[in-house]
């Protein structure tokens, strides 16, 4: 066997390790993703006064926490955590 086919196998060898670790990391990933869209979005209600706003749950959000001040100085809370619950396709009915 000649140095060239041995330095040949070797690249072969390395460029199939190379495209099985990166094809492993894809479906990670994909898995990951799938994942994340079976989750419920998860949405926080803040009141300022009489005036009520919703934004995306973050870490650490929990009812009764003051997010910051309203324009006329009263702390602005959070009165509510939801999952928003997403409507599946409905499927029209056999004929």
């Amino acid at each position: 066997m000649s140095y060239f086919n041995l330095y040949l196998l070797m690249f072969l060898i390395a460029l199939l390790a190379a495209t099985t670790a990166m094809t492993m990391k894809q479906m990670s990933d994909l898995k990951k993703l799938q994942e994340m869209k079976r989750r419920p979005k998860i949405i926080t209600v803040e009141q300022c006064g009489s005036s009520i706003t919703t934004r995306d749950f973050r870490e650490g959000d929990y009812v009764g926490l003051a997010t910051g001040s309203c324009t006329d100085g009263t702390p602005k809370r959070i009165i509510g955590i939801y999952a928003l619950k997403e409507e599946g396709k409905k499927r029209g009915t056999p004929m």
